[in-house]
């Protein structure tokens, strides 16, 4: 019988039909999994039916909407208590694997024991052939990330190269049993947006190494869990997105936070010094499309991040 390495957890809210989706490329792995399925809505009624086919998935309710992270982190507290898998794999309910995905993550993991996280190249589920990530990096003058060929060939030289990091995504980290426990999960302080920047940004200051690795791929669908049936899922800072004010707020409380947290010495001045630029530019197009209710969101988020400085506590590990 083929042992079982890795532990998915994916986290659902309002997406049935995607979570089954993915929950389907996953049992037509090569590699044998166990999946846990975290309803984070708290209590979809689609969910379970649309999960009949797959007996084998644990399927979790969370008492309220904990957030992107903390339904995350319900996941990884279930893989501690109750599995014995060498790696947890977290990864976006609104994604496809391939059958040979997460062998190949398995494999790189064996090929790379220096790396803790391995994060796999990602493509556009409607259009495969563009690229989403192919590599990512911490941008200080942003306080968020720069993920370079994004929109570009899935195949170009760059999208094609493996190397170390400083960020992986959060829809697909694969991450080693032991630095998750280092990790603890996600940060509870950010509810939606940014957390994983925040766990990356942790895992580097804490000696741990990132590895990109592109002969794994997968498929997403993008913004699964937080757009409208009919919005565009690549622009979700569109002045018509009726929920630009929480998009705005979230995003912008949550790169302070990664400021106040993990920003020094010259990467401070750049934060300090183009971060206001930057905001000005996302403002200026909701000024001019009346948005002011996005505006007032964006000062709301900085007031709150400067407000919250010091990090509650990360849930421990529980006792295996």
């Amino acid at each position: 019988m083929q042992s079982v390495k890795t532990c998915v957890i994916l986290v659902s809210y309002r997406g049935a039909e995607d979570t089954a989706a993915c929950v389907r490329s996953l049992l037509q792995s090569q590699r044998a999994v166990e999946i846990v399925v975290v309803d984070n809505t708290p209590h979809d009624p689609a969910l379970a039916p649309a999960l009949a086919f797959a007996p084998t998935v644990t399927l979790i309710r969370a008492d309220t909407n904990t957030g992107f992270g903390g339904g995350n982190n319900i996941g990884i507290q279930w893989a501690a208590q109750h599995s014995r898998c060498d790696y947890i794999f977290l990864l976006n309910n609104d994604t496809v694997i391939y059958p040979e995905t997460i062998a190949r993550l398995e494999e790189g993991m064996n090929a790379h024991p220096e790396a803790s996280i391995l994060v796999p190249r990602i493509a556009y589920l409607d259009h495969p052939d563009l690229l989403w990530y192919g590599g990512g990096d911490v941008d200080w003058k942003r306080i968020s990330v720069s993920t370079p060929g994004i929109n570009g060939s899935a195949t170009a030289p760059l999208a094609m190269q493996e190397r170390e990091v400083s960020f992986a995504t959060g829809c697909a980290l694969f991450v080693r049993r032991p630095a998750m426990r280092q990790l603890r999960g996600f940060d509870p302080r950010f509810f939606m947006y940014e957390e994983d920047v925040d766990l990356c940004l942790r895992a580097r200051e804490q000696g741990l190494r990132i590895l990109y690795l592109p002969d794994s791929l997968l498929l997403h669908r993008i913004q699964g869990s937080s757009r409208g049936p009919n919005q565009d899922r690549t622009n979700f800072w569109a002045t018509d997105n009726p929920r630009l004010p929480f998009l705005c707020y979230h995003v912008v409380r949550n790169r302070v936070l990664n400021l106040l947290r993990h920003a020094h010495g010259k990467d401070r001045c750049l934060a300090l010094l183009f971060f206001p630029l930057y905001l000005l530019r996302r403002a200026l197009p909701f000024l001019r499309h009346g948005r002011l209710d996005a505006i007032l969101a964006m000062l709301r988020g900085i007031h709150a991040g400067c407000t919250v400085r010091h990090p509650v506590p990360i849930p421990e590990w529980t006792a295996e």
